[in-house]
């Protein structure tokens, strides 16, 4: 075999275990009874750790997570879809300055604005909540969703609209009738991906959030290790791997339309 062909193919073994191994670390270590840092084969094995995770507060972590992660992404994409239809569909003054913001705010660090939304939230009686942490992660992922849901419209062609607006219907009909069931790939690009940001969202929960019984997984996950001066590395694990799931299976789920959504913004 030619030299060069074995060469690749050890490479793309050694990346692949390379980043294979930490999860696989993971899970032995879920349901090994002794679990450490230690990478071996457990001699037993064990579901406590996992029944551990969906009892009292780890539970109410995955609950806030989950609600959190929910709301935030379909109200991201909701004000996504419609701020770039307007942009997409409508001419004004200062349009270009306002597409330009979003790209600003985009690439600005969310701990530059997290410390006035604190003061705030503080006065408004936001801190200390979900719907604070819903409404601070929903407009630091909104810039990067109105581009996506911009440049996804801008493929649509606008005739289908206009034949519905000549057949009676209004904007807003034509709109909810023929552009959203169009725009599902994209709808879906944008939903999933500000799910994915919002469960794995960490700096935004602790700052805002006082009460751990309020914390999310990603926060929870942090205050568990190390926490009483020990680390329970099968409880920590079996906690990281259900932490892992909903992402995995949100994918997997709208793998079809988030292919085609992203598939739509390079074929732009």
């Amino acid at each position: 075999m030619n030299p060069k062909v074995v060469a690749g193919y050890l490479f793309v073994v050694a990346v692949t275990v390379f980043f294979l191994a930490p999860f696989v670390w993971l899970f032995l270590s879920s349901v090994d009874p002794r679990a450490s840092l230690d990478f071996a084969i457990p001699a037993s094995l064990t579901a406590k750790h996992y029944l551990d995770v969906f009892t009292g507060r780890t539970l109410r972590w995955i609950v806030n997570s989950t609600v959190i992660s929910i709301v935030s992404a379909t109200l991201d994409t909701l004000l996504a879809v419609l701020a770039a239809y307007s942009l997409t569909r409508y001419r004004f003054r200062g349009q270009g300055a306002l597409v330009n913001m979003f790209m600003i705010l985009r690439l600005m660090p969310a701990m530059v604005v997290l410390i006035p939304i604190i003061v705030a939230f503080a006065r408004v009686g936001l801190l200390n909540t979900h719907l604070g942490v819903i409404l601070v992660i929903s407009a630091l992922t909104l810039p990067f969703s109105v581009m996506i849901a911009s440049n996804y419209f801008e493929t649509m062609p606008t005739e289908y609209e206009e034949a519905a607006m000549v057949e009676g219907c209004t904007r807003f009909m034509a709109f909810m009738r023929i552009t959203v069931p169009l725009a599902l790939p994209g709808l879906a690009t944008i939903w999933i991906l500000s799910f994915v940001v919002a469960w794995g969202e960490f700096l935004v929960p602790l700052l805002l959030l006082r009460s751990p019984d309020l914390y999310p997984v990603s926060v929870g996950i942090y205050m568990v290790f190390g926490e009483h001066g020990s680390v329970n590395y099968g409880m920590l694990s079996a906690l990281s791997v259900v932490y892992s799931l909903p992402v995995v299976a949100a994918f997997v789920v709208t793998k079809k339309y988030l292919t085609r959504g992203i598939s739509g913004l390079v074929t732009r």
